[in-house]
């Protein structure tokens, strides 16, 4: 007999109530009563907001004084009762079967600590060429990893140890994971508290936050899970957010995130990230 769960589905939002406050209407037309808390940074609900916002019984507000995604999801699954917590982005919208992917997956392994789902991209794409050289060297480093952890021959979600990371987060399919994808994320409130959380020195836009929190785990011996039926439409919305607190303090944070994640790794893993950085910085 299945496991039944208690859920809450947690978002993070930085100066964007206009965003989060369309994403939450979509929400509860799939999930209309299951708990949803906002960790709000940045400007905080007008009274008008507010008073719309208490109509929802089941949607509460932890306000964060300083900018911090990790702070803000932290916060938001210590004050929480539910057995699992899903996170999602303030402009990503969640698909049919979504949540019952997740906790379906929490409920046939009691040993799984997190979940990664399935993220389909509205704004940005790869170029072919991007897209060759990107599968010629994830089939050499494929070479290296158990079948487990790909999906018909592509790794998902997996940071290796040189630094490189490979995403694939629009594969259909389950499989092993080292990290998951922040905007369409589960993990098991318990396991999650007793590593700690997410890590606070992760700052900024949190950058990464999902990559440290896995490999974290996987020191411990503990792997995710990909989900390929757990999808969510994901908008990018480019305006309001981190990055309007100026580029420059961006990257800052850009580069101490990668940091902390090269401390898990050991100095080479600046091998692979060396291109993320260089990236960032000219674009």
């Amino acid at each position: 007999m299945p496991e039944t769960f208690s859920v809450e589905i947690v978002i993070p939002s930085y100066k964007r109530l206009f965003i989060i406050t369309e994403t939450l209407k979509k929400i509860r037309q799939l999930y209309p009563t299951t708990k949803i808390c906002l960790g709000l940074q940045g400007d905080m609900p007008s009274p008008e907001m507010l008073k719309e916002f208490s109509k929802d019984q089941n949607l509460r507000i932890e306000e964060i004084a300083l900018p911090s995604s990790t702070i803000a999801m932290t916060t938001c699954i210590k004050g929480s009762a539910a057995d699992i917590i899903l996170i999602l982005d303030d402009d990503a919208v969640p698909c049919h079967g979504w949540l019952e992917t997740h906790v379906e997956a929490f409920s046939q392994d009691p040993a799984l600590t997190y979940t990664g789902g399935r993220e389909v991209r509205l704004v940005k794409g790869i170029h072919a060429c991007s897209d060759f050289v990107r599968i010629i060297v994830e089939w050499f480093f494929g070479l290296f990893l158990s079948r487990d952890k790909k999906i018909n021959g592509r790794i998902v979600s997996w940071f290796n140890g040189l630094g490189l990371f490979f995403g694939n987060f629009d594969m259909p399919g389950t499989c092993s994971i080292n990290s998951a994808r922040g905007c369409n994320m589960g993990v098991r409130r318990d396991s999650f508290l007793a590593i700690g959380g997410f890590s606070p020195n992760i700052i900024g836009n949190g950058y990464l936050f999902e990559v440290e929190y896995g490999l974290r785990l996987a020191k411990q011996g503990k792997l995710g899970k990909y989900l390929g039926n757990a999808i969510v439409v994901h908008y990018e919305v480019s305006s309001g957010g981190s990055r309007t607190a100026g580029r420059y303090k961006w990257f800052l944070d850009f580069l101490h995130n990668h940091k902390q994640v090269v401390k898990l790794l050991g100095p080479q893993a600046w091998i692979g990230s060396a291109p993320r950085l260089v990236k960032r910085l000219l674009f």
